[in-house]
């Protein structure tokens, strides 16, 4: 459980001229093996010139009998070269049983440089500076690394590397895009799917779990292009897993206008 724990927190541009960012908010469900295991929230702001990107996971249904937990995570930063490039990362879980943590990435230019967080990590997990340097190069915190710029116009062209500070990892697509179309309300949404594998790098251990979503196949995507974030959001995931298939799907979107006052 701790594993599968480890590897959900690590799954769960152009822009128009205004002065308006625009508010996505997106609910979804998930389930592992057919069974509800958590609630996802992400709320997306941005502008041409820089994007704000918030999550909240909520244990569910069996989980909370063995593994209770709240997990929230902010990121933002800026558009360079049509890709997002990452200014700050802040997390906090709290569990059942009382464990919790706060903590938080600092970066330069784009590079993490400094993980900090309390309680602190052992100095065994703690990484240094040219750790962070060499795997947090061009890569997202866990959340923001499932965006894609709408600059792709085929989603599955676009590689992403994730990295929480102490794990890195990539997302690798194997074959173009397919459209297919998925209703979310009622509503009929025209998606992307991506077909590819999780390509662990650094910092994972060995397990049943790794070994299967590292399995080309294993990874499937349906994007949805948001025209008023020119952003690839994830509206439906499905991976493989030993336990089944761990699906993350979609239950509301909302669009939410919001002046630049407004955003925090």
């Amino acid at each position: 459980m701790r594993i599968f724990l480890s590897i959900l927190f690590s799954f769960l541009i152009n822009f128009y001229s205004t002065n308006i960012f625009a508010e996505k908010s997106i609910d979804y469900n998930v389930f592992l093996g057919g069974i509800q295991i958590a609630n996802v929230n992400f709320l997306i702001n941005s502008d041409e010139n820089s994007w704000l990107m918030e999550s909240k996971v909520e244990a569910a249904g069996i989980v909370d009998v063995f593994v209770k937990f709240t997990a929230l995570t902010e990121s933002s930063g800026t558009l360079i070269d049509n890709l997002l490039v990452p200014d700050q990362y802040s997390f906090s879980y709290q569990t059942g049983n009382g464990s919790s943590r706060t903590g938080e990435i600092k970066y330069e230019k784009g590079i993490p440089i400094e993980l900090n967080a309390e309680p602190d990590y052992d100095e065994s997990e703690k990484p240094k500076k040219e750790f962070m340097e060499k795997y947090g190069k061009g890569s997202n915190d866990p959340y923001s690394a499932l965006l894609v710029p709408g600059h792709f116009k085929d989603p599955c062209s676009f590689i992403a590397h994730g990295f929480d500070g102490l794990r890195s990892f990539k997302t690798v697509y194997v074959r173009p895009a397919k459209k297919e179309n998925i209703k979310i309300n009622d509503i009929n949404y025209s998606a992307k799917k991506c077909i590819g594998y999780f390509d662990p790098i650094v910092g994972y251990r060995e397990s049943d779990f790794l070994e299967e979503v590292s399995k080309p196949g294993a990874v499937r995507y349906w994007y949805n292009f948001f025209e008023e974030e020119n952003l690839w959001i994830p509206i439906k995931i499905i991976i493989d897993t030993p336990l089944g298939g761990f699906v993350l799907k979609a239950k509301n979107i909302a669009n939410n206008p919001l002046t630049k006052e407004e955003v925090r």
